[in-house]
């Protein structure tokens, strides 16, 4: 089987400007720091199995960047509420957070416009991993 980068390419790009239109944004570079902080956030919440399950559904490029900096023997995260997920989805934006959040409901709503958008793409088998691992005070924070 051939490796087209192509191929590879448009995929990835087609999902980034999912998410950014989920964002209403036009910025790509914007939408690809928040789609990186909220895939590397649920990463970090599965265990490494469900982990690399999730990151199969992803295009190529995409989950090269799901697994940077990620540290298996450190997950899963302990995220106790709503306020520590919303600061951890803050800290995977370390740099541009302050740029990109302005405020932590704008968290909350880049968490649920991702989620949409994964929703759309990948089986609800994988997503149904994610949910069970944002455990009962972090169900409210996924999209209706």
């Amino acid at each position: 089987m051939p490796f087209i980068f192509e191929e590879n390419i448009r995929d990835a790009t087609l999902l980034l400007q999912n998410v950014a239109a989920e964002l209403q944004t036009e910025d790509l570079n914007k939408a690809g720091r928040i789609f990186r902080a909220v895939l590397q956030s649920i990463r970090d919440r599965l265990p490494v199995h469900d982990a690399i399950q999730f990151a199969a559904q992803l295009p190529t490029l995409w989950k090269g960047i799901y697994f940077d900096q990620y540290e298996p023997h450190k997950v899963p995260v302990t995220i106790r509420d709503s306020n520590d997920w919303i600061n951890y989805i803050r800290s995977k934006n370390a740099f541009a957070a302050d740029n990109d959040f302005q405020q932590d409901e704008e968290i909350s709503a880049s968490f649920q416009a991702v989620f949409r958008v994964l929703q759309r793409t990948m089986p609800e088998d994988h997503l149904l991993k994610v949910k069970e691992s944002l455990k009962e005070h972090l169900q409210e924070l996924l999209p209706a």
